[in-house]
C-alpha cells in the first residue's frame, strides 16, 4: 500500500503541509491549557491568536489553491500510467463487455485513492505528531499514558489479523461474484431475443438467480466481518481513552498531576485515538479496494515508458502516411479493396466513402497497424505501420469510432484520461468549439455521466468521446462514422472540430452522410474492389456510383458497420 507515496511527487509536499495545518487545531487547546496552567493568560491569548492567524493565514492563502492536490497529482499519474500499460498489451485496447467490466473496476479503485492521499496518509503523520507531543508530555508529568497506545494497538492488531484473513478471502469472494453476475446481466440483456428463441429463458434465469444468492450471500459476509473490524477499532480505542482518564484522575486526586496537565495529556491521548479509529476504518476500506489496487498496479509494473512524441526516423515526428499498392481484407483471393496508392499529410482533411460492406472500416484497421495488408506496404514515413510496437502505434493514431466506451465518472476525468495540454485543456476544447454545453450542467465538467455515458445524450455523449481523443494529442486520428446516430447540430459541432484539426493534423474519418464529404479536401471513395481519390466536385461529376449515393442518402441508412 505505501508503493503508492512514489506517485504525484510534484505535490508531496503539498500533502505534508496540508495535513500539518490539519493538525494545528488538534495542538491549539493543549497549549491554551499549559499557559492557562502555569498562570501564563496573556501567554495564552497571544498562542491562540497566533495559532489561528497562521493557521486562516494557510487558509486562505494556500489551501484554496493547493486542497488535495497530492490526491490529484498521483491520481493523474497513476491513470496515465494504467492506460499506457493497457495499450501496450497485445490487443491494445479493451474491446470486449468483460475488458470494459475490468477497467471500470480498476478505475473505481483510483478514484477510492482520494482516501489514501487525503486521509490515511494525513492521519498518519497527525496520528503521528499526536503522539510525540504524548510522549513529551508524559516524560514532563512522570505519566505512564505514553505507554496506553502501545497496549491498545497491539491488542487491534491481533484482532485484525484474525479477521484480515477473512476479509482477503471474502473480498475476492465478493468481486468474483460481481463480475459474474455483471457478466451474466449484459448477456441477458443483448441476447434476450436468442433465449427465447431457443427456449433458454429459464434455465438463464436460475442461473442469474444462483449468480445473485452468491453475490448477496458473499456481500453480506463481507459486510458483516468490516462491522466486526469497525467495533474492535472502536472499542479498543475507546477502552484506551477510559483507562488514559482513569489513571490521568488517580494522578490528579494523589497530587502527582497539576490541572492542566491532567488535562492536556489526557486530550493528547483522546486525540491520538480519534485518529487511530480513522486508520483503522481507512486502512480498512484501502484494503477493501485490494483486489482493484494489486490489478493496477501490476499493469503499470510491465509497462514501458513512452516518451511525449514517438519519432519514427531520422529523429524527426511523423510526417505522413504512405500506402504502396495496397490490398486489404480477411482473405487473399478476395480482397475487399485492391491496388490502393495514397497518401495521408497534415493539413488536409480526408473523408472515406463507399456503400456498406466495401471495406472502408477495414482499411482503417490497416492504417491502424492492427490488420496486416493482403499485399503491399502502409508506411509511417519510412516505417512499415506493421513494424510499429504497440506503444508507438498507441502514441501515433488517434482512432474514434461510434461505439466508444466512457467510464463511469465525471466529465472531466473522462477527458482528462490521455491529456497532453495540461491546464491547458479547455482551452483547447474551446479553440475547437467542443464541450461547450458543459457549462449550462448544473456541476459543469463534476457532471457523472454514468456507466458508458448513459446520463448524456447521443450527441453530447459523442462529443466527450471525440475530446477526449483530441486532448491525447495524436498525430494521426482516424476517424469511424463519429458522427451516425447523433442529431444535426452536435454532428455540424463535430464535423467543424475535425476541419479545424486537420489543419495541424493527419485525419481521415468516415461518414455515412456523404454530404459531409464536402468538408473534405480529398476524398477517398470505394467502388467495385478499387478506391479512387479525388475531391467531392470531382467524384460527384465523374464518378456515376458517388454521385448516385450522394442523391440517394438512403441507401447509405444502414452504413455503419465496424466490420466493412
Amino acid at each position: 500500500m505505501f508503493g503508492l507515496l512514489k506517485y504525484g511527487r510534484d505535490q508531496r509536499w503539498a500533502g505534508v503541509i496540508e495535513a500539518i495545518f490539519d493538525w494545528l487545531p488538534t495542538l491549539l487547546p493543549i497549549l491554551i491549557a499549559l499557559n492557562l496552567g502555569t498562570g501564563h493568560q496573556v501567554a495564552a491569548l497571544v498562542t491562540t491568536l497566533v495559532l489561528m492567524a497562521v493557521w486562516l493565514g494557510y487558509v486562505v492563502g494556500y489551501e484554496l489553491h493547493h486542497r488535495h492536490a497530492w490526491a490529484m497529482s498521483a491520481k493523474r499519474e497513476l491513470r496515465d500510467r494504467y492506460f499506457t500499460a493497457l495499450y501496450q498489451r497485445n490487443d491494445a485496447v479493451a474491446t470486449t463487455a468483460a475488458d470494459h467490466a475490468v477497467i471500470q473496476r480498476d478505475l473505481g479503485g483510483l478514484n477510492n485513492l482520494d482516501m489514501f492521499y487525503s486521509t490515511l496518509f494525513p492521519t498518519i503523520l497527525q496520528a503521528g505528531m499526536t503522539f510525540l507531543v504524548l510522549i513529551g508530555l508524559s516524560f514532563w508529568y512522570r505519566s505512564w499514558l505514553a505507554l496506553l497506545p502501545f497496549g491498545c494497538v497491539f491488542l487491534i492488531g491481533l484482532a485484525m489479523m484474525f479477521l484480515g484473513k477473512r476479509m482477503s478471502a471474502q473480498n475476492k469472494a465478493h468481486l468474483s461474484g460481481f463480475l459474474k453476475m455483471g457478466g451474466r446481466f449484459m448477456d441477458d440483456l443483448r441476447g434476450m431475443t436468442t433465449l427465447v428463441m431457443y427456449d433458454a429463458a429459464d434455465r438463464y434465469a436460475q442461473k442469474f438467480a444462483d449468480d445473485s444468492e452468491f453475490f448477496r450471500q458473499a456481500t453480506m459476509n463481507l459486510l458483516k466481518t468490516q462491522l466486526q473490524t469497525l467495533f474492535v477499532i472502536n472499542g479498543f480505542g475507546y477502552l484506551t481513552v477510559f483507562a488514559g482518564g482513569f489513571i490521568t484522575a488517580v494522578q490528579l486526586v494523589a497530587g502527582q498531576l497539576p490541572v492542566a496537565g491532567a488535562f492536556a495529556t489526557w486530550f493528547t491521548l483522546a486525540m491520538m485515538m480519534v485518529n487511530a479509529r480513522q486508520l483503522g476504518y481507512f486502512v480498512h476500506v484501502v484494503k477493501s479496494n485490494g483486489p482493484s489496487l494489486a490489478a493496477i498496479l501490476a499493469t503499470i509494473a510491465k509497462a514501458k515508458e513512452v516518451p511525449d512524441t514517438v519519432k519514427i526516423t531520422d529523429n524527426r515526428p511523423l510526417s505522413q502516411i504512405t500506402l504502396d499498392q495496397v490490398n486489404v481484407g480477411y482473405a487473399a483471393d478476395a480482397p475487399l479493396v485492391t491496388g490502393i496508392n495514397a497518401t495521408l499529410v497534415p493539413g488536409k482533411l480526408y473523408g472515406l466513402a463507399g456503400e456498406n460492406g466495401t471495406g472502408k472500416s477495414t482499411l482503417i484497421q490497416a492504417i491502424l497497424g492492427r490488420l496486416k495488408p493482403l499485399s503491399g506496404a502502409i508506411m509511417a514515413d519510412q516505417t512499415a505501420v506493421s513494424a510499429l510496437s504497440n506503444v508507438q502505434q498507441a502514441a501515433v493514431f488517434g482512432y474514434v469510432s461510434a461505439n466508444e466506451y466512457l467510464f463511469s465518472g465525471t466529465i472531466q476525468e473522462n477527458l482528462l484520461l490521455g491529456n497532453r495540454f495540461g491546464d491547458q485543456w479547455q482551452a483547447k476544447l474551446a479553440s475547437l468549439g467542443l464541450m461547450q454545453f458543459v457549462p449550462s450542467l448544473e456541476k459543469g465538467y463534476a457532471t457523472q455521466v454514468g456507466e458508458n455515458g448513459r446520463l448524456l445524450s447521443p450527441g453530447q455523449r459523442q462529443q466527450l468521446a471525440f475530446a477526449r481523443m483530441l486532448l491525447a494529442d495524436k498525430t494521426v486520428y482516424l476517424l469511424d462514422e463519429i458522427t451516425s446516430s447523433i442529431d444535426e447540430a452536435n454532428e455540424a459541432i463535430i464535423l467543424q472540430a475535425v476541419k479545424k484539426l486537420s489543419r495541424h493534423k493527419i485525419v481521415l474519418f468516415i461518414s455515412h452522410d456523404l454530404k459531409a464529404m464536402t468538408q473534405a479536401d480529398e476524398v477517398w471513395f470505394i467502388h467495385d474492389h478499387q478506391l479512387t481519390v479525388a475531391n467531392h466536385q470531382t467524384l460527384y461529376q465523374k464518378q456515376p456510383a458517388y454521385r448516385q449515393l450522394v442523391d440517394n442518402p438512403e441507401m447509405m441508412e444502414n452504413e455503419v458497420n465496424p466490420n466493412d
